[in-house]
């Protein structure tokens, strides 16, 4: 069965815990494209009431490793570019014997101490999910020999800047796209990946369903927050 999660903009712990409440399987912080920093995200991730990954600015050791110490349940790295950088992806997030991530026992992850070493480590490689973006034309053209990097958990199709990738841009649903989308999704599947992909509108959810995607992201809460407040206005006007 797919599973549904929401992409989180506004730098607010209220959002998280609004769509915990509201019954989403997870959602997503996106420190990539909204303005969401140090400052905000501890809090935002103590909101949580559902798994919480966050979407890390780039594929920096110091990104993947921050998020994840702030308790994140995995990352999401975009613009992911080649094999190589997939398995510096995998050495940043995980520790020994996968990766080589920093080792603090005093961050929140561990419980700032209060989980013992040796299960702060067991729980960090049984349960952080590493995810990474397939959006660009570098990352597609080797998206089989991305798949099969060791440690990788799944791959996120972002639909968006690979139409623009395919020279199509914002034309998500173009065949050419969902041509891409299912070597893609073969891939992943031939790997034992997940694969999940960002959808805006019902449409775009049932096409990728129907051709196998095991999780959506659908749209984010500044989406539906400003959709909601224009109907809710036109549908007041028409009383």
């Amino acid at each position: 069965m797919a599973r549904f999660g929401v992409f989180i903009e506004l730098a607010s712990p209220e959002s998280v815990e609004m769509a915990g409440w509201a019954g989403w399987d997870h959602c997503v912080i996106d420190c990539e494209h909204a303005p969401i920093d140090n400052a905000f995200l501890p809090a935002m991730l103590r909101a949580a009431r559902i798994p919480a990954y966050v979407r890390v600015p780039n594929s920096t050791p110091e990104s993947i490793q921050g998020a994840l110490d702030n308790g994140a349940n995995g990352v999401i790295v975009p613009r992911l570019r080649s094999a190589e950088e997939a398995r510096r992806v995998v050495e940043a997030a995980r520790f020994f014997p996968q990766g080589k991530r920093g080792v603090n026992h005093m961050v929140r992850a561990a419980r700032y101490s209060l989980e013992p070493i040796e299960e702060y480590l067991k729980n960090a490689g049984e349960h952080t999910r590493v995810i990474v973006q397939i959006e660009t034309a570098e990352a597609l053209e080797c998206v089989e020999d991305i798949a099969a990097t060791p440690g990788l958990d799944e791959l996120f199709i972002g639909p968006y800047d690979l139409s623009q990738a395919l020279a199509i841009p914002g034309q998500v649903l173009d065949e050419k796209l969902l041509r891409a989308g299912r070597r893609i999704l073969d891939a992943a599947h031939a790997n034992g990946l997940a694969v999940s992909v960002f959808v805006n509108n019902d449409d775009a959810a049932r096409a990728w369903l129907a051709l196998g995607a095991d999780t959506l992201h659908y749209s984010a809460d500044t989406y539906l927050l400003a959709q909601a407040l224009r109907q809710t206005r036109e549908r007041l006007r028409s009383l």
